[in-house]
């Protein structure tokens, strides 16, 4: 054999291995963008289920429901492109598009039950912030438009509103079970100033005419328990009606998260 004929074998079979060592990096390449992905479809999918648990039943809008549905079930149909071998994908996305249908299908008539926990508050408060950070990465990518993304922003701020006249409610109840009737004209006049804030167009008009006749009551009976006194707020009832004034103007929320 001439040594042209070798250094022609030699040259094949170099390139033939450099060949092989591209295509065997790129299938791994290719497989490690999968499994990545892959993950980050099964966290976000982890995320929606835990934020619908984590809603009492009947809190949320129906439009805030049907969205979550969704982009579940967007999650669901990548799944299962990507790991068509797992049959759990399919039934999840048959599940979650049955609920939507059904959701919208029906109207919603059955109110929420007032939440009295301070731990559950403070439990669908933060989910209620991831929500509106969701919705604000949806409307930076475009996924919902602009109009759309402000309806849901308020109807999140709605509820945000809801939550924190409950527990001012609820912190109130309790100080008069405890005989402090200062304290509670304190907070259910933080919940009255909160309501008359938000009440532009009359739709707070009857709970802002319930609480009045109370605080009425109260501001008698402080005035002959104890007519001389005063009580400034606390720092926590000032940071929370700070958190309140600063809910959809703080721009930290539009920051990356785990939706993208």
């Amino acid at each position: 054999m001439s040594a042209i004929s070798i250094a022609i074998i030699v040259v094949v079979a170099l390139t033939a291995l450099v060949g092989y060592a591209v295509v065997s990096q790129s299938a791994q390449h290719r497989d490690k963008q999968k499994q990545r992905l892959l993950q980050a479809l099964k966290t976000r999918s982890r995320n929606f289920k835990y934020m619908l648990s984590g809603f009492p039943p009947n809190f949320l809008t129906t439009d805030l429901v049907v969205l979550v549905h969704r982009c579940l079930i967007d999650v669901c149909q990548q799944l299962a492109k990507l790991d068509p071998k797992n049959p759990a994908h399919l039934d999840e996305l048959q599940l979650y598009t049955n609920q939507m249908r059904e959701i919208q299908s029906k109207p919603k008539s059955a109110k929420s039950a007032p939440l009295q926990n301070p731990q559950q508050i403070k439990e669908v408060r933060r989910h209620l912030q991831e929500l509106n950070a969701f919705i604000a990465n949806l409307e930076k990518r475009r996924s919902v438009k602009a109009q759309q993304a402000e309806i849901y922003r308020r109807q999140i701020k709605q509820l945000v509103l809801k939550i924190s006249v409950e527990a001012y409610s609820h912190n109130a109840k309790q100080a008069q079970q405890n005989k402090k009737t200062r304290l509670a004209l304190h907070y259910y006049t933080l919940a009255h100033k909160l309501l008359s804030k938000e009440n532009g167009d009359g739709t707070y008009q009857q709970q802002i005419s319930k609480l009045s006749g109370v605080i009425q009551q109260l501001e008698a009976k402080v005035a002959a328990e104890e007519p001389q006194s005063a009580s400034p707020d606390t720092e926590e009832d000032q940071a929370a009606k700070q958190a309140w004034d600063n809910f959809g103007e703080d721009e930290s929320w539009k920051k990356k998260r785990i939706y993208d």
